[in-house]
């Protein structure tokens, strides 16, 4: 019985233990409730709540932000500063903002590690408040002056006020803001020490600031868990955007030095002056213009002249404008007192001085541009010698140019015309044009062939008083100040559009060559008419001579594309029911046997297959045509045997070229019932590519999987701003090897990239790089492997003690960026490195492209220290001898040429032929693709001595190829 007792007990040990253990796993899946932390809120610039009942301020939002990375619920408890202060202190709330520190507080709360801001404090007095001066401390003895009790503000106060002698009550109070303001407005209070972000909202004016303190999350002595959450919190937020804190006082506290009241001074100024008399430059929109028709003021001066008049909040002003034919003349009138002051002046403080004026802070800052004949390919720059030609009634280009162009030459023209004219003959290389005034002179632009380029600086445009004149000089900086930016720029958008209706001779000078050339024309139709009936039948015969040349393709006399798509459209449409195939026949890699072999048996290759395709036309009624270089399309009726006739091609050109290696490759998309021609050679085309660089004679027949590779591209397209914000993308390196010694030696590496997208996995480079070549968003991609590899050399700099150089690449959308070389200083200067440890890899196809422009990138990049390499050399598109006026440092040998050296002896003498010639011209080369070791001894024996392939290594991410690779070699030069 005793025995059964205890085996009962333990059947309900176990049962418990059972139970405990499922509780248990269940409280650990579980999702923790979030900490609820009570936080202080306090009306404020700080704290805000809009009629919407909505949050925000400087304080809420670092709360957010904060919780971001705790996942703390808060709980909102009301009151003023100094009563959520003490309720702080007796930990009714848990946290506070805004908490500047003393030692009397250190001993009753805790303090975050990291600031989250400083404040500015102030003396405010009202509007009304005629006895205290800015200028006088003593007019404060006697006042009393307001402050929050136990604040910083306070302490600040007393300082200063001790420091300054001026003795005024001290009233500690404890009320919320807005009713501390009401209080200084009824008189119960004459002055008020608070943040000087208030002077930005509040009806006050900001008398003298008496100091200034870093404010910080305050937090319960007793919560010190709080304290380490807030701490990691914060300095998350500092790590990933160090000037956070900057960000917010932009957004929520901006300094409120100026203000919109007048001085007791400025006032009695505006009322004993009364009229302000402004001159302004005539003709000079969008920023001033006397109107010919009510010959008043327009431009964006008379918007601004319509804000000033009520821009103060205690005075109105009054205006007259006063027009000049340019800033000289102004100037003139305002040392003869005849206005008060000028507009647009652009002086720098010395040439103020000379002048007599003080010139204000800048109402608006322009982008100037330079303006350059057409053929003139040097563009601007700081240290190129210019002559600038100048109009005299400039409002301050002179002084713009000693400013930032000191090298330049200033040439001065009485009229607009004469310095545009200045230009086109060559006595000057530019002239300066406004950004806001692009639109007013772009006729000239276009009538003088000229190109505008920026000059990558900006002018500012003022007003200028006279010097003693102080008064007027504070009031319009004040306005200045609290103009609208974006309002200012709309205004200057809106007058800067030229809306002038021109008359007939501004037309007929600005078109006199197309005047006189329809003049002519109609002459000679008169001609015509009157001679029509012994001409018709010469023009008939000559129009059918133009025809019969122009269908025929000049060197092949097959139909060109446009005729060839008009006859097969017949077909289609006359003969609907015949199934008809299209066909695309390429030469793979034709332009390899121009460059190895001569245009000119290039042009026979061409008209030897032209003519066999010409006889297979003719045999099967079809129609060809040759419509690119090495494109040849066939429109014949529907059959099965498409790879016997790629065979009899092939054949044909064998003999006809037995040495040449002349490869065909064709695409076929057979009849489809209401499917037009054009679609037809489209999905050809999609087919004969897929061959590309094969060598395979083969027939690719379009199927739906292409269609789907079409959508799968359009897919990959649209993935590709998320996978770079994602961080999808990843770079792979492969090194590369110096072999002049038995032991290969790392010699640099190449980045390249791979995509890991989140549903279709790891992604090739082939299946995503030509496709955003083709539709110019590779420069995107580029620009984001360039940093990652800048970062990843640094970083193993920094580990190793050696620096790597990285290959990477430079598309053709890149070289014509206008800011490439910008870019890419930029990121070297970030990381500390020199311009050649990340090294440009230009693909040989891109020569081919504006060659001329090009190659001036190039020179510049590599005048700079980048060192270029030219990738993929002998895919198709350049010549050997062309490579003495390419500017590359290094030549990469296609892999197409590597492939088959060890079984093909030409392939191999052809290595041997290239090497030899960089040799010559002092070019290294690289040999790409290098995978057998038989392939190795060949190159090493043939003088190419750098290589990179799978025989190595293959592409590895960075941190598997620092320790496969870089470990062993950490002691050596790379």
């Amino acid at each position: 019985m005793l025995f059964m007792r205890k085996i009962k007990n333990l059947w309900w040990v176990l049962c418990v233990a059972l139970v405990m253990q499922v509780l248990s796993a269940f409280s650990v899946s579980a999702a923790p409730e979030p900490k609820v932390v009570r936080v202080g809120w306090y009306e404020s610039a700080w704290h805000r709540t809009d009629p919407f009942g909505r949050r925000s301020g400087y304080g809420y939002e670092y709360q957010q932000r904060v919780a971001t990375y705790t996942g703390w619920k808060y709980e909102y408890v009301y009151g003023s500063w100094s009563e959520l202060l003490q309720k702080l202190i007796a930990g009714e709330i848990d946290l506070l903002s805004d908490v500047s520190y003393t030692k009397e507080r250190a001993e009753k709360l805790l303090y975050s590690f990291h600031p989250m801001g400083s404040e500015d404090y102030h003396v405010f007095i009202s509007p009304t408040n005629t006895q205290i001066r800015p200028d006088d401390y003593s007019t404060m003895n006697g006042k009393v002056v307001g402050v929050n009790k136990s604040s910083i503000q306070e302490k600040l106060y007393r300082d200063w006020a001790e420091k300054n002698g001026v003795q005024a009550t001290v009233r500690e109070m404890t009320e919320k803001t807005p009713v501390l303001f009401n209080m200084l407005a009824h008189g119960d209070i004459d002055m008020l020490v608070t943040l000087d972000t208030y002077g930005n909202s509040a009806n006050v004016i900001p008398v003298v600031k008496v100091g200034f303190a870093e404010s910080y999350f305050g937090v319960n002595k007793n919560r010190p868990d709080l304290k380490r959450e807030l701490d990691v919190a914060m300095s998350r937020i500092l790590e990933s955007s160090r000037d956070f804190n900057q960000q917010l006082t932009q957004k929520f506290n901006r300094s409120s030095a100026v203000n919109s009241f007048l001085t007791a001074e400025e006032r009695d100024w505006v009322q004993k002056h009364g009229v302000i008399r402004i001159g302004y430059q005539d003709n000079f929109l969008p920023f001033c213009n006397k109107d010919e028709a009510s010959q008043q003021l327009t431009g964006a001066l008379k918007d601004y002249l319509g804000f000033a008049s009520h821009a103060l909040k205690n005075a109105t002003l009054s205006f007259e404008p006063r027009a000049y034919s340019d800033t000289r003349e102004a100037l003139a009138a305002l040392t003869r007192g005849e206005v008060d002051c000028v507009f647009p002046i652009n002086l720098s403080p010395f040439d103020g001085e000379k002048a007599g004026v003080l010139v204000s802070d800048p109402l608006i800052d322009t982008e100037i541009y330079a303006a350059l004949r057409a053929d003139d390919r040097k563009g601007v720059s700081l240290n190129r010698e210019m002559v600038v030609a100048v109009p005299r009634f400039n409002a301050g280009y002179e002084t713009f140019i000693k400013d930032n162009f000191p090298n330049w030459q200033v040439v001065t023209y009485d009229r607009n015309e004469g310095a545009f004219h200045a230009v086109t003959g060559h006595n000057a290389d530019c002239l300066l044009v406004s950004s806001f005034r692009v639109n007013r002179v772009n006729k000239y632009l276009r009538k003088h062939n000229f190109q505008l380029f920026t000059t990558n600086r900006s002018m500012a445009m003022s007003f200028a008083v006279r010097r003693q004149d102080t008064n007027l000089y504070s009031i319009i900086n004040k306005i200045n100040h609290l103009v609208s930016r974006p309002a200012l720029n709309s205004s200057l958008i809106s007058y800067g559009v030229d809306d002038t209706k021109p008359t007939l001779m501004d037309f007929l000078l600005e078109y006199w060559s197309y005047v006189a050339l329809i003049l002519l024309l109609f002459i000679g139709f008169s001609v015509l008419m009157q001679r029509r009936n012994t001409l018709v039948k010469a023009v008939a015969e000559e129009r059918s001579k133009i025809i019969a040349e122009t269908e025929r393709d000049d060197l092949t006399k097959l139909y060109t594309w446009k005729f060839f798509l008009f006859y097969v459209n017949q077909l289609y449409s006359s003969k609907s029911q015949q199934p008809m195939d299209a066909v695309i026949l390429n030469v793979d890699r034709f332009h390899s046997v121009n460059a190895l072999r001569g245009r000119e048996f290039g042009d026979r290759v061409l008209k030897e297959l032209a003519a066999e395709i010409k006889r297979f036309a003719d045999e099967t009624q079809s129609k060809a045509s040759r419509s690119s270089a090495d494109r040849f399309n066939i429109y014949s009726p529907h059959r099965e045997d498409w790879q016997t006739q790629l065979n009899r091609f092939q054949t044909f050109m064998d003999k006809q070229f037995p040495n040449a290696n002349i490869h065909l490759r064709m695409g076929v998309k057979p009849w489809q019932e209401d499917m037009r021609p054009e679609v037809q050679f489209d999905c050809a085309r999609i087919a004969c590519n897929k061959l590309r660089g094969t060598f395979r004679d083969e027939v690719v027949i379009f199927d739906t999987e292409m269609g789907e590779k079409e959508d799968r591209d359009q897919r990959l397209l649209n993935d590709l701003p998320r996978a770079l914000e994602k961080g999808e993308l990843e770079v792979y390196y492969q090194p590369k090897y110096d072999i002049h010694d038995e032991k290969p030696k790392l010699y640099s590496a190449e980045a390249l990239v791979r995509w890991r997208h989140p549903e279709l996995g790891l992604i090739p480079p082939c299946d995503f790089i030509p496709l955003f070549e083709q539709t110019g968003q590779v420069s995107e991609l580029d620009v984001y492997v360039w940093k990652e590899a800048a970062r990843q050399i640094a970083t193993w700099r920094d580990q190793y003690g050696v620096t790597l150089p990285v290959s990477v690449n430079l598309s053709r959308v890149d070289v014509f960026a206008p800011g490439l070389i910008d870019t890419l200083d930029e990121i070297v200067r970030r990381h500390e490195l020199k311009a050649s440890d990340m090294r440009l890899e230009v693909t040989e196809s891109a020569y081919t492209d504006n060659p001329e422009q090009l190659i001036e990138v190039i020179k510049l990049l590599r005048s700079k220290g980048y060192e270029v390499e030219m990738d993929d050399f002998g895919s198709g598109y350049s010549s050997l001898n062309m490579l003495s006026s390419m500017p590359v440092d290094v030549l990469k040998m296609d892999i197409a040429f590597i492939r088959n050296i060890e079984r093909n002896e030409k392939d191999f003498k052809l290595v041997e032929l290239v090497v030899d010639i960089a040799r010559n011209l002092k070019v290294p080369v690289i040999a790409e693709g290098v995978e057998t070791a038989g392939q190795l001894k060949l190159l090493r024996n043939a003088g190419c001595f750098l290589v990179q392939g799978y025989y190595f290594s293959r592409p590895l991410p960075a941190a598997e190829f620092e320790r496969k690779v870089l470990k062993g070699q950490s002691g050596e030069e790379a």
